[in-house]
């Protein structure tokens, strides 16, 4: 251990302190761990929302869907998907037929949006969302099969094994004749993001729903799974120049911008207020060391007339603010893992699903953000027992001693 470490050490225990020193030390240490603790939950929560959020609605629409142009239908062609394939960063794609319809039970009418899937090439991961019941799409004793989300069977008051019936309405003006399909209720999916998935989407088999809507061997589009998300753009303009019109190919991220921009809206504005609580905490460092110089001035003297360099005095007050850095983050870093931990498993702060589009606030732990938020809040520690080093390095040796 240095000498200015040693030091250093010896100033910050508390028998060596004054109440009031020893007082403003915690404080500043509190505030430390405080802002280093909010910060770090801020990232969490933050990387919790983007992760879910893509993975519910790149799991729910694949990372491409060519869709065809005013959702026209087209008939199923293989040389269509053997193209799709063959592009480059295509892992898999799989046809869809998916428009809206009316959902009739004994008690109730709803409309929704059905989504019929080929049971060979089915590309969504709604399988992983269920909450009830088993993901089946395609027909169980000569009966069809239909998969809901939660918000609409509590809706409708449905459960696993009811049955339904689809109305494939295309001309509200002779609702009668429109084609109709009893579906028995198979599962049940719960993504969180109850407005904009649970309470519309219904899946079924790509049969069923070309017999619902009358369009046999017909589909809309297809979902398309990319290798490299992170070029997915670059790849909807391959399809775009491969297979041409009528396909209209889109990401997920332009399908659902407004939902992404509200995410990097939230990226950028929260970490600045949160951030705010480490940068009040510099000033209480700065008070803190302050007083050291105040209480300790005579030692400081001492020291000085002992031989000791200006540089040591500096560096010993650099080092309190760095014990004093280090103390406070550790402490809010273990406070903000307890914290995340705690809601990873327990998930005891729920939200409206309306307005955040999930249930539960949502937690993502990475070693980047805990080091990057550490290391912030010890560099500003430092930085901030610059000045009260710079003080107690200029004091003179004879009135530092002669000082009470």
């Amino acid at each position: 251990m240095s000498f200015a470490s040693f030091i250093a050490l010896r100033y910050l225990r508390k028998r060596n302190l004054s109440r009031f020193l020893s007082f403003m030390t915690a404080v500043a240490i509190g505030s430390v761990a405080i802002g280093t603790a909010a910060l770090i939950i801020a990232f969490t929560i933050l990387d919790g929302f983007e992760r879910e959020l893509r993975s519910n609605l790149i799991g729910f629409s694949a990372h491409i869907q060519v869709n065809v142009f005013r959702n026209g239908v087209v008939t199923a062609e293989p040389a269509t998907l053997k193209k799709l394939r063959a592009v480059q960063n295509v892992a898999q794609a799989g046809p869809f037929l998916e428009r809206e319809a009316l959902v009739v039970t004994r008690d109730d009418i709803e409309g929704v949006r059905v989504k019929g899937l080929d049971s060979a090439r089915d590309l969504s991961r709604i399988a992983d969302k269920l909450v009830a019941g088993s993901y089946t799409l395609g027909p169980v004793d000569d009966r069809h099969s239909i998969v809901i989300g939660k918000r609409l069977a509590d809706k409708l008051n449905l459960r696993v094994g009811d049955r339904m019936l689809l109305l494939g309405v295309t001309d509200f003006t002779d609702i009668y004749h429109a084609p109709k399909v009893q579906c028995t209720i198979r599962g049940i999916y719960e993504t969180g993001m109850a407005e904009y998935l649970d309470d519309i989407y219904v899946f079924t088999s790509l049969g069923t729903a070309q017999r619902t809507f009358g369009l046999p061997g017909s589909i809309n589009g297809y979902d398309v799974l990319c290798r490299d998300v992170a070029t997915v753009e670059e790849t909807v303009d391959r399809i775009q120049t491969e297979i041409g019109y009528p396909y209209d190919p889109r990401s997920v991220f332009s399908l659902y911008r407004h939902l992404f921009v509200w995410i990097d809206l939230q990226q950028e504005l929260i970490p600045i207020v949160v951030g705010s609580l480490i940068v009040i905490s510099v000033f209480n460092v700065i008070a803190t060391l302050l007083l050291f110089v105040i209480e300790k001035t005579s030692y400081i003297g001492i020291l000085l007339a002992m031989g000791a360099s200006r540089r040591h005095i500096r560096r010993i007050f650099l080092m309190q603010g760095v014990f004093i850095g280090t103390a406070g983050v550790l402490i809010g870093a273990a406070l903000a893992f307890g914290f995340s931990l705690a809601q990873q498993e327990l998930q005891f702060f729920s939200l409206p699903q309306d307005v955040y589009f999930m249930t539960t606030v949502p937690i993502h732990m990475t070693l980047t953000v805990f080091a990057g938020v550490s290391a912030a809040g010890v560099l500003l520690a430092l930085l901030s027992s610059l000045i009260p080093a710079a003080l107690a390095a200029r004091l003179d040796p004879i009135r530092s001693i002669r000082y009470h």
